[in-house]
């Protein structure tokens, strides 16, 4: 068929299995758009200097009889001493690249070892098994590799320290609390450290990639300090900065190899925007997502179904079984196998989650509804498609997930996509070619952040043999800081097992994990932020395709249990969720004064507390509301959120009635202006004020930056909502999906210009230890 003959049967086919509703039978906008393949260029052979000739043999040995060009200008950088940094898109070979430096130093001196860092179980697990592929094929030498993690038990923990293998494959949080904490531990595996490999280093962003950047400064410095000099090779497939955030995560200078466009197969894109009432958005959305992944299993396709959450994966894996039984009834669709869909999340078993991807490898799953957790790179084999179920949190997310799809350049694969009501996906599905065409965003993390280096500064004491020996990786804020505390007389805490190491949260998992627990059996887990908003008492709670009630939750100071018990898949609950927030610091601000108005525009920290107010619980199938009631537990609260707020004092009671909208537009503003994830940050509206908050304890700059560019952010808000032809605020502009407040958006858009008139000038004041300082012309 020819590519236009494949469009139009695809189309055809969501419109069989009502996926899709345009033409005749409905009013749903379809976006349609290709990219063409790239054809890798490649290496004559595999003859590179300084390249073991028994490597090269290892490579043929296992089929590799070539490299692509971007794999052997990274390898022969890193083969000439250098640190290197690749970016390349999904299925470029990136691992290669960086196997071939390390098992070179490996073959060439005996005793050297290497570390691999990576950010999940998964991705560490799937990287062993595509190492041993090619290690296996060295003649006369024995390389062993082994993940060390959570999961691995005290004994073999042990072991692995005295007898440590040549690579240890583990994640940041063990390099934090084993590696650096234990370091007198790890002397014969560090002593002789070669080389240091960190994939999938746009996973390092934000607040954990702060916290990231921290403990890779203290793991140079302390190996510095152990006169350790061993190479770093870093990796990334979708980011616009990879040189400049590798030199930020580590503290050192890299080379950088940047494949973005040596290889790609051919895709076909469909964007589609659904023609669907308000109220009922979220469910229909999710039915025609389900039918889309039938229609696409039928045709005998493999696809990935990326949910915007847990309980939206949860619930399309529910609906899709109904659905095949239905068709099972009607004898329709006698392929479409039930045995053959599946549900994947994070808190899986590991035994699940290695069923499910050995399943989409092998060809025995077909359908898979997912979060985010299998965006990374995991080897699932070659795909026939992704569809996106909305928007996913940045643009680097997205082309994650459209990556996991025509894993070879001369293969087709299509990317699906259904945007939610709210002003980011709606604006995407409307400009698919925008999308297509936008750059990719910049990864930001914030080593210079006072708050994380104060958490990090006993950790890098207690490490530390000689303070000065490794300085010029820590960052000039980190290494002030330290000076500071020693001038001071400070001095580490050494006594038994004491580690300040334990009480530095390097994820902002808030309350630690809990346990979860089907009568004896444990079924995965689930962090505290998700057990407040997910699995609070007597909760429906979906997980791994089952129902379940929260029966009992148990608290420790890291987290806790939860016991459940069996429910009816028609159940559901929602939680009324109550947010109260008050100031505590001012960091910097400015002001403007003119005859009619005063203008502050401030940066410092706040207290956060969210509350439940209430839980209703309600029968899916007739929409019957069977029960209320109010939570035993019900706060949560965080301290030093870091925020940026904006009051306007001589504001009319008439044009108050414009605060609540003027949050919304500050927000949507934030999310189309500054790289931000979408749940990195909520708004909020007091008397005056309206706030954009970010929801990390300690701050990761966005709030920083929203101060610099707050003028252009409400431009951004305000055009967002003047283009949409809502009256009120709607969730196709300014609201959130599913929200029911009731705005005056005129009235909004009018306060927002109000304020972006009086302040077109600079500003007259600036905050300045808490006074307000003139600014002197």
């Amino acid at each position: 068929m020819t590519k236009r003959t494949i469009m139009d049967h695809f189309l055809s086919r969501l419109r069989e299995f009502d996926a899709l509703r345009d033409g005749d039978i409905g009013k749903d906008i379809v976006s349609k758009a290709e990219l063409n393949s790239i054809e890798p260029k490649y290496t004559d052979d595999l003859s590179l200097s300084n390249l073991s000739p028994l490597l090269i043999d290892a490579l043929r040995r296992s089929g590799i009889n070539k490299f692509y060009s971007h794999q052997a200008d990274a390898i022969e950088k890193a083969l000439s001493g250098n640190n290197v940094v690749l970016q390349a898109p999904t299925a470029s070979g990136k691992s290669l690249a960086f196997q071939v430096p390390m098992l070179n130093a490996l073959v060439n001196e005996i005793g050297g070892h290497v570390l691999m860092l990576y950010p999940t179980k998964a991705l560490a697990l799937d990287q062993r098994s595509q190492l041993l592929r090619l290690s296996d094929h060295i003649q006369g030498h024995k390389i062993e590799s082994w993940w060390y993690d959570g999961d691995t038990d005290r004994e073999h923990r042990k072991v692995i320290r005295e007898k440590p293998p040549q690579i240890l494959i583990t994640n940041p949080d063990m390099l934090h609390h084993s590696f650096l904490a234990y370091a007198d531990q790890w002397q014969k595996f560090l002593k002789n450290l070669k080389w240091v490999i960190i994939d999938e280093i746009h996973e390092y962003r934000g607040y954990f990639g702060s916290n990231v950047s921290m403990i890779l400064r203290r793991f140079s410095h302390y190996l510095v300090g152990q006169g350790v000099n061993p190479s770093f090779f870093l990796c990334s497939a979708t980011c616009a900065n990879a040189k400049e955030h590798a030199e930020n995560l580590t503290g050192l200078s890299f080379e950088e190899v940047n494949a973005k466009n040596s290889i790609r197969p051919h895709r076909q894109f469909y964007f589609i925007k659904p023609d669907i009432s308000d109220y009922q958005y979220w469910d229909i959305l999710q039915l025609r997502t389900v039918n889309a992944g039938l229609a696409c299993m039928a045709d005998g396709k493999a696809i990935l179904v990326f949910c915007p959450t847990r309980n939206f994966a949860e619930n399309c894996h529910r609906t899709a079984m109904r659905q095949i039984e239905k068709f099972h009834e009607q004898g329709k669709y006698s392929n479409l196998d039930s045995k053959r869909v599946r549900v994947f999340k994070a808190g899986l078993s590991m035994d699940m989650r290695h069923e499910i991807q050995a399943g989409l490898k092998q060809g025995d799953i077909q359908l898979v509804f997912t979060t985010n957790a299998l965006e990374l790179g995991i080897d699932i084999g070659g795909l026939d498609g992704v569809i996106l179920a909305g928007f996913p949190d940045s643009m680097m997310s997205a082309w994650q997930r459209i990556g996991r799809a025509g894993r070879n350049w001369n293969t087709t694969a299509f990317v699906l996509y259904y945007a939610r009501n709210n002003p980011l996906d709606q604006f995407y599905a409307s400009n698919l070619e925008i999308f297509l065409e936008k750059p990719l965003d910049d990864l930001v993390v914030n080593p210079e952040n006072e708050d994380l280096i104060e958490r990090h500064v006993p950790c890098l004491v207690f490490e530390m043999s000689d303070f000065d020996c490794g300085k010029n990786v820590l960052g000039d804020q980190f290494y002030r800081t330290v000076a500071k505390k020693l001038q001071a007389g400070y001095k580490p805490v050494r006594s038994g097992q004491y580690r300040p190491h334990k009480s530095v949260d390097i994820r902002g998992r808030g309350k630690g994990m809990y346990k979860l627990e089907y009568g004896s059996e444990d079924v995965g887990t689930i962090s505290g932020h998700q057990q407040f908003r997910e699995a609070y008492q007597r909760a429906i709670y979906m997980h791994g395709g089952s129902t379940y009630r929260v029966e009992e939750i148990t608290v420790t100071g890291s987290g806790g249990t939860i016991k459940l018990g069996k429910a009816d898949s028609s159940l559901r609950t929602k939680p009324g969720l109550y947010t109260t927030l008050s100031e505590q610091d001012v960091y910097t601000g400015h002001q403007w004064v003119s005859e009619n108005a005063i203008v502050d525009v401030m940066y410092g920290k706040v207290t956060v507390a969210e509350m439940i107010s209430s839980i209703e619980e309600v029968n899916d199938r007739s929409g019957e509301v069977i029960d209320r009631w109010v939570p035993e537990f019900n706060s949560a609260q965080y301290s030093d959120a870091h925020a940026c707020w904006i009051e306007q004092e001589s504001l009319s009671q008439e044009m108050l009635e414009g605060i609540e909208t003027l949050q919304h537009l500050f927000r949507v503003g934030v999310l189309f202006s500054i790289p931000v994830d979408a749940h990195d940050i909520i708004s909020y509206a007091k008397g005056r004020k309206v706030y954009v908050v970010e929801s990390y304890p300690g701050g990761i700059g966005i709030t920083r930056k929203v101060l610099e560019k707050w003028r252009e952010v409400l431009e951004v808000g305000i055009r967002v909502a003047d283009s949409c032809q809502c009256s009120k605020g709607c969730p196709n502009c300014i609201l959130l999906s599913r929200s029911q407040e009731g705005l005056d958006k005129k009235m909004g858009i009018s306060v927002a210009r109000s304020l972006l008139a009086v302040t077109q000038n600079d500003h007259s004041f600036e905050f300045v230890e808490g006074f307000w300082k003139p600014v002197l012309e």
